[in-house]
């Protein structure tokens, strides 16, 4: 069984009721997911000291990187409360946020931050591109949905069928990472896909079977990052 199954397996653990995760945790890390907000002084980005601001931002974005400690970073365009996320190795969100509170921007208060835990392989994150060489690729939440009433063999499954069509999206090329986030939180995983329109990456995701049923919701972002940074497509193997 490869690691994109186990953490596969790990995210519907994760967000159905009365599941166990099937495989050892020991196989997988902890990363932080740090989210950057609009802080309290995000109206300084209209102005020529926000924009450098943000020069500031990005350097120390890929300092990080090359510091071992920011594994993907990059700003979500569609311009919503959330302005970036980044994965940080990190072992808790308290060491997250202090390797972050050393960004210029939040300093400022351009940004404001949170973090939570997410388990994924150690080896899935790569070598960033020299800036500024991004691709776009499109980031999902995973969130409780408002149908969660079903029966316990109904669950099952919808967990059954969740996890078939997270593999075939993977075999696709198209589902490229996903994650359970492991602190109590309406936002119970992520995913990214790796697609060519918002359009595409929406469908994708409403097509899974636990979406369809309204036991979970995508929250979907349009996000820039480095080439190079997210791994390259995954295949389950038997």
């Amino acid at each position: 069984m490869n690691l994109f199954k186990i953490v596969l397996l790990l995210l519907v653990a994760s967000v159905s009721l009365a599941a166990e995760a099937p495989a050892p945790a020991s196989q997988l890390i902890t990363y932080q997911l740090v989210l950057l907000e609009r802080g309290p002084n995000a109206a300084k980005l209209a102005t020529p000291e926000g924009q450098q601001l943000v020069r500031q931002h990005v350097e120390h974005l890929y300092k990080m990187n090359q510091q071992g400690s920011f594994k993907v970073a990059g700003p979500f365009t569609d311009q919503g409360e959330i302005q970036g996320i980044g994965f940080v190795a990190a072992a808790t969100p308290a060491e997250a946020l202090q390797i972050e509170s050393a960004d210029p921007a939040v300093q400022a208060g351009i940004f404001s931050m949170q973090a939570l835990p997410f388990l994924s392989p150690p080896d899935w994150f790569g070598k960033w591109a020299e800036f500024p060489k991004f691709e776009r690729v499109y980031f999902g939440f995973l969130v409780r949905g408002p149908n969660r009433g079903q029966d316990a063999d109904t669950a099952q499954r919808l967990q059954r069928e969740h996890l078939a069509y997270m593999e075939g999206q993977a075999q696709l090329g198209k589902l490229i990472v996903a994650g359970p986030i492991t602190t109590e939180s309406e936002r119970r995983g992520i995913v990214v896909y790796r697609v060519a329109s918002p359009e595409e990456a929406q469908e994708r995701a409403a097509a899974d079977p636990m979406v369809k049923a309204g036991r979970l919701q995508v929250e979907l972002h349009p996000w820039q990052v480095p080439v190079g940074a997210l791994p390259a497509a995954k295949t389950a193997s038997p």
